[in-house]
């Protein structure tokens, strides 16, 4: 019986070390034009993009499967509400009427939805939170292959919690 038990904490010990080596490692990304920072895993590459209606910073994982998007709305779209920001994401992943719910993640108030829906003819798992700071609309989300997203749920959820105020605020006169 003792045996067994020091089998069994052995192979315990093995799994969370393989687990804690395969952990990656996370850095902060400050952006002083968004009011905001976050962590990322250090190999991840970025893509920074300006379009019409927002300003995107892309993270995109090694494999290609997993995407952070951080974008600013801007122009005509930034007088969206966080609700019609979501409305426009969900559209592109072919979803409609997905349950929201109201939170706060480092003292920034977002609406947030997670699910499943496609891309480019893909399925996806996704996780997108919108929001008011600092006088913009911040639309935040995460999306991969469902395989990669089951595999990497509790980063995925690290990732994107991880958001937070970044930079003093201006005075106002």
């Amino acid at each position: 019986m003792k045996t067994l038990l020091l089998f069994c904490l052995s192979c315990l010990l093995t799994t969370a070390a393989a687990r804690a080596q395969t952990a990656p490692a996370l850095e902060w990304v400050r952006n002083p034009d968004y009011h905001v920072q976050y962590q990322v895993p250090s190999a991840w590459r970025v893509q920074m993009e300006a379009h019409d209606s927002a300003a995107v910073v892309t993270h995109l994982d090694p494999s290609g499967q997993i995407l952070l998007v951080v974008a600013k709305l801007r122009n005509g779209a930034q007088r969206q509400s966080p609700h019609e920001a979501l409305d426009g994401l969900l559209r592109q992943f072919g979803v409609q009427g997905n349950k929201r719910y109201r939170t706060v993640y480092n003292g920034i108030e977002f609406v947030e939805t997670t699910g499943s829906g496609q891309l480019h003819g893909r399925a996806l798992r996704y996780d997108a939170l919108a929001g008011h700071h600092r006088g913009h609309v911040l639309l935040v989300y995460v999306y991969a292959t469902p395989e990669a997203f089951a595999t990497h749920d509790a980063l995925l959820t690290q990732v994107v919690h991880s958001i937070a105020p970044y930079g003093s605020r201006r005075a106002r006169p």
